[in-house]
């Protein structure tokens, strides 16, 4: 299992980062999503932690991006908004994740997949 993660807060990246490291799930980060369509490109993620808030666009861009390729990947959508969670999932997001979080949350999820 490996896995993306898109959020422009680059201390949010590096904390979860390690959070997934210490589970033993290999990962990479970027901050925009153009860097982040390069990477999706490039590799067969598993698993996609996608913010919402973006400075070169909205989550939702990314997530419609995501959602176009015929990969198997599940979309765990991060946002601090939980007024998002409905439309995350109307728009194929598999999982949201309210800011903030907890290392046992983001396991819990990882469990479920």
């Amino acid at each position: 299992m490996n896995a993306l993660i898109i959020d422009d807060e680059v201390d949010l990246c590096s904390l979860l980062s390690i959070q997934l490291r210490s589970m033993g799930v290999p990962n990479e980060f970027v901050n925009t999503i153009r860097e982040a369509k390069v990477k999706f490109r490039e590799n067969n993620y598993e698993i996609i932690f996608l913010d919402l808030n973006l400075t070169d666009g909205s989550g939702f861009e990314m997530l419609d991006f995501i959602k176009g390729y015929p990969k198997n990947q599940k979309v765990i959508v991060i946002s601090a908004y939980d007024s998002e969670r409905k439309k995350v999932i109307e728009q194929g997001a598999d999982f949201f994740l309210p800011k903030p979080f907890t290392k046992k949350k983001v396991a819990e999820i990882l469990d479920s997949i």
